[in-house]
């Protein structure tokens, strides 16, 4: 870590539970928002085939009412047409007519007037029957095209709605997920400043030392000879292999693979390498392994560094008196002496 000579930085720890929580918490909102998102998407898609079919309902109802009223009016044409004809045959004996010559000259017209008027008028009679059976025709189908067309806007209004719900659901968990990520930001940037004050600690006199650290002083580490000593367990020395293959990569906060890693997400990827699985906490990390003295340290062991009880930092022993660790933000995974005031060490 950067040492820096400044004063003491006095801050509310954040727990790695705390940060964890709310990462949780957005990442779940996250989910929800993407969730309605695909939601919507169906719904429009409903919304936009109900309104097709609805719109398509009443097309084939003006066409058919169109259609009938056409029928309509050739019925009508043809009545009044066929009444004027039978009236002129009948008054005049078709005078008017292009029968008039037979009439005219016929001893028998009254009754071929008669007749001519019994023809019409069973003309008539037919056509009106016609007319009549569409028009009931014409009214079975509007009435049935009626309900499906009302189901059809039904459908359209309830998808609507549905809409309109989801729309202000997703409005307010964004809401929601803008107020997490912005006390996630709080909880890192207080993080990053403890980070800092146990920074600057590290540079102070051993008497102000030894009243910040909780734990006991860290003993002498023998020296050595190469990072993966030649005593260190099997699990060890892969972790540190691993360790030593990210040198380089930047330190991202919650990271824990090649694009970039934070202190714990280090330790948790080169351990997995060797076969171990560690929590993405350097608290956790802490309460879940074994402790071992810092004068039997072996390569791969986790040594952590705490502030007010709570553990903020781990780095992995790589052997020699060296560690290799993610220190912090603008920095990249390196290879640095033991940093002074550790607070315990543990071997998963």
């Amino acid at each position: 870590m950067a040492l820096l000579a400044t004063p003491l930085l006095v801050a509310t720890p954040v727990h790695a539970s705390t940060v964890q929580n709310l990462q949780a918490e957005a990442q779940t909102l996250a989910v929800k928002v993407d969730t309605l998102g695909a939601r919507l998407s169906i719904l429009s898609e409903e919304y936009d085939q109900a309104q097709n079919r609805a719109n398509s309902l009443g097309q084939q109802l003006r066409t058919d009412t169109s259609q009938l009223s056409g029928a309509e009016q050739r019925v009508q044409s043809d009545s009044a047409t066929l009444r004027r004809q039978a009236v002129n045959v009948y008054v005049s004996a078709g005078a008017n007519t292009g029968i008039s010559s037979v009439l005219s000259s016929s001893p028998n017209a009254i009754p071929l007037q008669q007749t001519y008027l019994r023809a019409a008028s069973g003309n008539l009679v037919t056509a009106v029957s016609a007319l009549q059976i569409s028009e009931h025709q014409l009214d079975v189908r509007r009435s049935t095209l009626a309900k499906i067309d009302a189901a059809a806007k039904a459908t359209a209004a309830t998808i609507s709605s549905a809409r309109s719900s989801a729309l202000g659901l997703q409005s307010q968990l964004r809401s929601s997920l803008s107020g997490v990520n912005g006390q996630l930001a709080t909880a890192l940037a207080q993080q990053e400043a403890l980070q800092q004050a146990a920074a600057a600690r590290a540079t102070v006199s051993d008497a102000v030392a030894a009243r910040v650290v909780s734990g006991p002083a860290p003993a002498p580490v023998a020296p050595a000879a190469t990072l993966t000593d030649a005593t260190s367990s099997g699990n060890g020395s892969a972790a540190v292999q691993a360790a030593q293959s990210a040198l380089g990569v930047p330190y991202v906060w919650a990271g824990a693979s090649m694009s970039g890693f934070d202190c714990s997400g280090l330790a948790m990827w080169s351990w997995a390498h060797a076969g171990v699985s560690l929590p993405h906490s350097a608290e956790a990390q802490y309460e879940s392994i074994e402790h071992v003295s810092m004068s039997d340290l072996e390569p791969g062991d986790l040594i952590f560094y705490a502030s007010g009880g709570y553990v903020y930092h781990v780095v992995i022993y790589a052997g020699g008196g060296d560690v290799i660790q993610a220190e912090t933000f603008g920095t990249n995974v390196m290879v640095t002496p033991i940093p002074g005031g550790a607070y315990a060490a543990g071997r998963p």
